[in-house]
């Protein structure tokens, strides 16, 4: 039963930060729309905001893990004597970010939100590079773009002929 209710945190988890990022994203876009500065400005927001957006989501897991190990006892973590909110967040963005240095591991069914979390934080950081790589085609001009017709047209190419 244990692993059971793991798995229905894991899923609550992966849930509620994927609609803090859906929400994020949204949030950026708008903002991106509407703010009158310029695009260099806009990417930096868009930057600082996806850093937050993150934070946000590794805490959703922080305390899916204190919840998990204090209320629910699906499980406990080795390598810190007693987990602080502040052991809890760092154990879930190094997890988050698929960093991983193993000093603070986490034994029980909790391994299993541990083993789910970094897929979650693959995919949303993932959306947070195509949002941003699409951001900076929007707002991030490196050259100014000509609309001046062309000197002369571009040669048309010759009908290649078959060879016999």
């Amino acid at each position: 039963m244990a692993d059971f209710y793991a798995l229905a945190l894991a899923l609550a988890l992966i849930s509620a930060a994927v609609l803090i990022h859906f929400q994020a994203l949204r949030a950026l876009s708008q903002g991106q729309d509407r703010l009158a500065v310029s695009g260099h400005l806009k990417i930096l927001l868009v930057i600082f905001g996806l850093i937050i957006a993150h934070g946000l989501e590794a805490a959703v897991f922080a305390g899916g893990y204190a919840l998990g190990e204090r209320v629910l006892k699906l499980g406990s973590f080795v390598g810190a004597s007693s987990m602080s909110a502040s052991q809890f967040f760092y154990f879930s963005i190094e997890t988050f970010t698929t960093q991983g240095v193993g000093d603070v591991y986490v034994i029980g069914p909790l391994r299993l939100i541990a083993s789910l979390e970094p897929l979650a934080g693959l995919i949303l950081i993932g959306w947070s590079g195509s949002f941003t790589f699409l951001a900076m085609r929007l707002d991030w001009r490196l050259a100014p773009q000509t609309t001046e017709p062309a000197d002369e047209p571009l040669p048309r190419p010759r009908p290649s002929t078959p060879r016999s």
